[in-house]
């Protein structure tokens, strides 16, 4: 099976995850685009009767199941948050890899510690991030122009602080897994680099 049937795409709001999933698709004739933000509504309306209460609030407001707001319960309500969110992104990707179904998944829960590891090694993964903060709120801002036309960024832009705190644990597990990281300062490059990483990966099994 080519690698590049089944993508990875991780990455904090504002980074580029959807606008570049939906360009690699075009550019790789991949017809299913998933977003993991819609796995999570799915789950919602379930997760009280399973005693997921956490899933109940928006990750950058998880932390306040744990006590105080500090970086500490931030990352904890992430990790929690990404328990339960990892299960189902890992049992869309196993059926993908059973079914032969090429498909891209694009997710803010980004955390290979959480996932398969015999899952992660038959599918190709990556990461986007933006180091430069100011970037990735301006990012935020615009967004509403080209992906997410109903979702003000502005509301996320006052969260950076809580993602990209999140987004510093997904850098570490990248680093500790060998996960390619790419840097999305320069939109153009970066997707044309990312669509040369992809293509790279086709035959590699």
């Amino acid at each position: 099976m080519r690698r590049n049937q089944i993508i990875l795409v991780g990455g904090i709001p504002g980074v580029g995850k959807t606008s570049i999933s939906g360009y690699i698709a075009r550019e790789t004739g991949i017809d299913l685009v998933m977003s993991g933000d819609y796995l999570r509504e799915f789950m919602r309306p379930f997760s009280a009767k399973m005693n997921m209460g956490i899933m109940q609030k928006s990750v950058y407001d998880a932390w306040q199941f744990f006590g105080e707001k500090t970086e500490e319960n931030i990352v904890r309500g992430f990790m929690e948050q990404g328990k339960i969110m990892n299960t189902g992104t890992s049992g869309m990707l196993a059926r993908a890899l059973t079914n032969g179904e090429p498909m891209i998944i694009e997710t803010l829960y980004f955390l290979p510690s959480q996932m398969d590891m015999d899952i992660l090694k038959r599918i190709t993964a990556f990461y986007i991030q933006i180091s430069d903060s100011s970037v990735n709120a301006q990012r935020l801002i615009e967004r509403k122009q080209y992906t997410h036309f109903n979702s003000p960024g502005e509301r996320l832009a006052e969260k950076l602080h809580e993602y990209r705190t999140m987004m510093q644990v997904s850098l570490k597990e990248c680093r500790d897994y060998g996960i390619r990281v790419f840097d999305n300062i320069h939109y153009s490059e970066t997707r044309k680099l990312i669509l040369e990483y992809v293509i790279n990966q086709k035959d590699e099994v």
